[in-house]
């Protein structure tokens, strides 16, 4: 996803860990590649759809997801 979408916002949904550790993506279904936190957020909060925000980078840091 990072390669692809680099320095974005994702919405995901599907979303599958890695050793189950809540952490590292091993899968997920992109539904949002053109929309800011705030507007993730206000889907996921306001409109109650069953999505994760999720940032990517280049740098190969995870930075995972940010919560509300």
């Amino acid at each position: 996803m990072a390669r692809k979408y680099p320095n974005t916002w994702l919405g995901l949904t599907n979303v599958k860990y890695s050793n189950s550790d809540g952490v590292t993506l091993e899968s997920a279904d992109i539904v949002y590649t053109d929309k800011s936190r705030d507007e993730l957020a206000r889907l996921q909060v306001i409109d109650g759809e069953d999505i994760i925000d999720w940032y990517t980078n280049d740098n190969g840091l995870p930075l995972g997801m940010v919560g509300i």
